[in-house]
C-alpha cells in the first residue's frame, strides 16, 4: 500500500527508491504482492481445485479476484515497457496496477479467517465450560414423590 499509493496520494517519500522510476516501483510492488500471494497459496488451491469440480467456493472468489488482479497488473507493468513511463503518463500507467489489491484481498480474507477462528475456539471453550456446570443428578418430582434422576 505504501508503494502504490503512499506517494501519489499521500506523497510520502520514497527515498533512495524514486530513482528507479514508475516501472521499478511497479517491480517492486509485483514481487512484494508475489510474496503475499505465495504465503496464501491456499487460497488458490483450494479455489481451483473447486473451480475444476464444479463446486467453487469463497476461496474461488478470493483467488479469482487476487489472481486477476495481479495478472492485470503484470500485463500493464510490461505494457509500460513499450512506451514512455515518465511525468504524467507514468502516473496513469500507475494507476492501472492494482497489486496492492491483489495483495490486500488475500491478506483481509486471511486475517478474517483467523479471527473467525479464534473466535469460534472462544465459543467452544466457553461452552465446555458451561457443560462442567451441568449437574450429575437432578431431583424431579413426580407423582407427589422427589426422585433422583
Amino acid at each position: 500500500m505504501y508503494f502504490s499509493m503512499g506517494h501519489t496520494m499521500w506523497g510520502w517519500p520514497l527515498g533512495p527508491l524514486e530513482s528507479l522510476g514508475m516501472t521499478g516501483i511497479g517491480v517492486i510492488e509485483m514481487i512484494l504482492a508475489a510474496v503475499i500471494m505465495y504465503i496464501n497459496r491456499a487460497f488458490f488451491i483450494n479455489g481451483f481445485k473447486g473451480l475444476i469440480h464444479g463446486a467453487p467456493n469463497m476461496d474461488t472468489l478470493v483467488a479469482l479476484g487476487s489472481g486477476v488482479s495481479f495478472l492485470w497488473s503484470v500485463w500493464v507493468l510490461f505494457s509500460m515497457q513499450g512506451g514512455s513511463a515518465s511525468g504524467m503518463a507514468g502516473m496513469a500507467a500507475m494507476q492501472g496496477l492494482y497489486f496492492e489489491s491483489a495483495a490486500m484481498i488475500v491478506t483481509l480474507i486471511t486475517i478474517g479467517k483467523m479471527l473467525e477462528a479464534r473466535s469460534k475456539g472462544r465459543t467452544t471453550d466457553a461452552l465446555k465450560e458451561l457443560i462442567k456446570l451441568v449437574p450429575e443428578t437432578a431431583q424431579v418430582e413426580r407423582g407427589g414423590e422427589e426422585l433422583t434422576v
